[in-house]
């Protein structure tokens, strides 16, 4: 009876998985620094008109083609402005990724394996922050899956439908992030050029009429902003984004070759037992005689992560374009172990639970260590303690070569970190949410708030204030600070300690109200003063 319902199977997965993406994103704070600058560029191109080049304070290291602030701003006109419509466009995005996974897997994959494939992407330890986290990797990652299936079945076959997906969806990501597109499909059609018998089907794909067309929506939004400011804003972008990358680190972002793969055995940490097989047949079936499905999947996870190990910029972003056939290469390992009942060697699979149990004993420990509250350290414990248990099944039911509690395992850890744990533990990043909140029910509402305290330039700092002040500025001269405070017109000043001891010294009767924060992007925390003069009104 049981067999009748496993077609739905699928089905139920998505429409779970689709209420994973959305939920809590709108009562979730904005990560401090891309997300919320990207926040800022669609909040400023719809105030001020201006849609081609990305303004906001304290952003200027975030811009990037237009496309994800776009999608931003389109999607605060239908929710308003707030997080859930920040976190839509890379939520939706990621949900189309797994479906099209899906959907373009099966004809060449099968329904099970492509199936399969898409649920260890989907609980690997990376790819599900995407939709948490609206930067512009989760809409990346769909156009260019997109043009892999799309090139692995024009090698395959002839295909006038798979050549206008490719293109289009290669627009869509040049306008996205740019040159990323261009290096994963260059690679990826030389590979293929080389090696594949197939080679010539290539040609259908007439790269010298479509190229010039797909690249028309980039070159007019560059010609618009070239009008707008004389080229200085597309000088930056291939000054930072490109040369820079190319010559040294940025940010600090930086590592040897291997950084990369290191970080994808650490991403799929929840299959690390079938890891170390799938990752060899992803590089090695590209030397393969036989150029069959592997040879295809082997030059896409190649041309997704190989050339990135060699710049001197890390970032684990870069490469995610190749998780998506290690996530395959690995659901074919595991379709493998149930065939023959071979278990993993057994190093593979101490190592395995080991790490998986460290993960989770971290859910306890780590709580006590950052001095979680209370209630913080029970909903960890108890996470934990819920997959503990469901490790412990996964490896009664190993060796009868059933996967299938490993996969609800960590799935059941997909839905506990964002389901449950994150919002319990938002409270410990929110410090610029928590600040707007008390200016706002404090300030008068006309305030000219002045924020001195530049610690880490956060712009999910100004962003939240200027939902509902119009003049938010940095001032730093220790003067002028003083002196807002003996306006007769209302300011608010938000200060570090230095600032507010001088001010306290000019004004001993002033009222500070302190409000502390960890910043996500660094390991150090961040304490603001608050001193409020509601002017006239007093």
């Amino acid at each position: 009876m049981l067999d009748r319902y496993k077609q739905y199977i699928p089905l139920v997965y998505f429409l779970i998985t689709g209420i994973l993406v959305f939920i809590h994103n709108g009562n979730i704070s904005l990560w401090d620094q891309d997300e919320a600058a990207y926040a800022g560029f669609a909040k400023g191109m719809l105030s001020s008109g201006n849609w081609l080049i990305p303004d906001f304070m304290w952003s200027e290291i975030h811009r990037k083609t237009p496309l994800h602030f776009w999608n931003i701003a389109l999607s605060y006109v239908v929710f308003g402005i707030n997080e859930f419509s920040v976190r839509f466009p890379s939520a939706l995005f990621l949900l189309l990724t797994y479906i099209f996974i899906y959907k373009a897997g099966t004809p060449l994959l099968g329904k099970r394996a492509a199936f399969i494939g898409t649920v260890v992407l989907s609980t690997s330890l990376f790819i599900p922050s995407l939709a948490k986290v609206s930067v512009t990797d989760a809409t990346l990652l769909f156009f260019s899956t997109v043009c892999a299936f799309a090139m692995i079945n024009i090698v395959q076959q002839k295909s006038i439908k798979w050549t206008l997906a490719f293109w289009a969806a290669f627009a869509m990501a040049l306008l996205t992030k740019g040159p990323p597109i261009i290096l994963f499909t260059g690679v990826f059609a030389i590979i293929l050029f080389c090696l594949h018998p197939n080679r010539k089907n290539l040609f259908s794909m007439h790269p010298w009429f479509f190229l010039p067309i797909a690249c028309l929506p980039l070159f007019i939004w560059g010609y618009l902003v070239n009008q707008k400011d004389g080229g200085a804003f597309i000088t930056w972008l291939i000054d930072w984004y490109i040369l820079k990358r190319v010559n040294s680190s940025v940010l600090g972002q930086t590592g040897p070759p291997g950084t990369h793969l290191i970080s994808m055995f650490v991403f799929f940490i929840p299959y690390f037992m079938f890891l170390p097989k799938a990752f060899w047949k992803a590089l090695s079936s590209t030397f393969m005689k036989d150029k069959n499905l592997n040879f295809l999947l082997s030059a896409w996870f190649i041309s997704g992560w190989f050339i990135y190990e060699w710049s001197p910029s890390k970032l684990p972003s870069y490469v995610i374009v190749a998780h998506v056939p290690l996530a395959i290469f690995i659901a074919k390992e595991l379709l493998n172990y149930t065939a023959s009942r071979t278990l993993p060697a057994k190093g593979l699979i101490i190592a395995h639970f080991t790490l998986i149990l460290l993960i989770y004993l971290a859910f306890i420990v780590a709580p006590q260590l950052l001095h979680f509250t209370m209630t913080m350290k029970i909903s960890f414990a108890l996470a934990a303690g819920v997959l503990i248990t469901l490790t412990i099944i996964t490896i009664k039911k190993l060796r009868s070569g059933n996967f299938r509690p490993l996969l609800v395992a960590n799935f059941v850890f997909q839905l506990l970190v964002w389901g449950f744990l994150l919002p319990i533990a938002d409270g410990l990043k929110n410090g610029s949410k928590r600040i707007a909140e008390f200016v706002i029910e404090n300030a008068a509402d006309n305030s000219i708030v002045l924020i001195a305290n530049t610690q880490g330039h956060p712009p999910s700092l100004p962003f939240y204030l200027g939902l509902n002040f119009r003049h938010v500025r940095e001032e730093g001269d220790y003067e002028k600070l003083s002196a807002s405070l003996q306006s007769t017109y209302p300011h608010v000043l938000i200060l570090n300690r230095e600032q507010r001891d001088f001010v306290a010294s000019r004004k001993p009767e002033q009222v500070f109200t302190e409000i502390k924060s960890m910043m996500t992007d660094r390991d150090e925390s961040a304490q603001y003063y608050i001193a409020i003069n509601r002017g006239a009104e007093k």
